[in-house]
């Protein structure tokens, strides 16, 4: 058994820090010695005792462990110089839970996560506001080892307090990852602040101040969309027309050499050119006996030209005297065509006899 040895100084000034599942333990100490060791002693109802070692120039200890809501905790710090030892420090010891309900002289809790206020209606009398925020299980979570992994949140029932009236809804219960709540509030306030407080796995889940909504701010008309929506199909149209006009100007002329210039090639460039080109369909005569005789009548036949264009085609030019007497020229009261009946028997054509098949 050890004794307290005189001239051994106990640590003073020892706090607790428990908030978040983060737990800090302090103190202070005079004249560090070589040799000395600080031990942390931590009782608690439901585990045995145990201890921790702090090593100076250190006079803190990381206890974030004794965080599990289901159990309450005693703890206190004593100086160690070899087999001496100072009374702990404080003498009663710190007693601390994150049981909401405890009896514990120090209630440990949580921050909510970050809260959203955003101002619904407006109006003269009563408006509404939305409260929206994180479940606070998905942030604590992985701070709770003694806690089974599940894949569905726990409930976490809360109220929210409208604060500067005195007013706070019904208890509300929340299983989803993202808990809402409206409420409804006076409209005479400038702002409208709220304080969430609530309850899960027995430990207390508060804001640490007072959250604002934004100032409200009237959604804007569908007058204003339908207005913007007209401008801008307007200057579409417009936009269009334009680009329409001056593609038509400056292609016009480029059109117009493209349309005379394929006219152009269409067109003959004289009545001569005309007769040359126009080709007589052959006629294969009935009988074959007669196929010989008119290669032998047309092969000396010569193309008409314009200095012959009124005789008849293939009639050589010194016989222009002996025609002009033995035909007659058509008169205005005819078709403007020879009749086969006005020619003179000896009119140099030759008669063929008619074959009949």
């Amino acid at each position: 058994m050890q004794f307290p040895l005189v001239g051994v100084e106990p640590p003073a000034n020892v706090t607790l820090e428990c908030h978040n599942m983060h737990n800090v333990l302090r103190w202070d100490y005079g004249q560090l010695v070589p040799g000395l060791r600080f031990r942390v002693n931590i009782r608690s109802i439901a585990r045995p005792p145990k201890e921790s070692w702090v090593e100076p120039p250190a006079k803190q200890a990381d206890v974030s462990f004794l965080s599990d809501p289901r159990d309450e905790y005693l703890i206190s710090v004593t100086a160690v110089i070899g087999q001496n030892e100072s009374n702990s420090a404080p003498p009663e010891s710190i007693e601390f839970s994150y049981f909401q309900d405890s009896i514990s002289e120090r209630k440990c809790s949580l921050d909510l996560p970050s809260v959203n206020v955003t101002t619904l209606h407006e109006s003269k009398i009563l408006s509404k506001i939305l409260v929206r925020f994180v479940h606070p299980w998905l942030l604590y979570k992985i701070k709770m080892p003694s806690q089974k992994k599940s894949k569905k949140l726990p409930v976490f029932r809360y109220m929210v307090e409208v604060v500067h009236q005195k007013t706070h809804t019904d208890p509300t219960n929340c299983e989803e990852s993202v808990c809402e709540e409206n409420v409804i509030v006076v409209a005479s306030q400038e702002k409208h602040c709220v304080t969430v407080e609530g309850e899960l796995e027995k430990m207390s889940v508060k804001t640490l101040r007072p959250v604002c909504a934004a100032p409200y701010e009237e959604p804007p008309s569908y007058l204003v969309h339908v207005w913007v929506v007209s401008v801008l199909l307007i200057s579409s149209a417009v936009a269009f027309v334009l680009f329409m006009v001056y593609r038509k100007k400056t292609n016009a002329e480029t059109s117009t050499s493209k349309f005379f210039k394929f006219a152009a090639k269409g067109m003959p460039e004289s009545k001569g050119y005309l007769q040359e080109k126009i080709l007589v369909p052959e006629v294969v005569p009935c009988s074959p006996t007669l196929m010989e005789e008119e290669k032998e009548v047309t092969s000396f036949i010569k193309p008409c030209d314009d200095a012959v264009l009124r005789m008849p085609c293939g009639v050589p030019a010194e016989a222009d005297k002996g025609l002009s007497d033995s035909v007659e020229v058509a008169t205005d009261e005819g078709s403007g065509y020879t009749q086969g009946r006005d020619l003179e028997p000896d009119a140099g054509y030759e008669k063929r006899a008619m074959v009949v098949s």
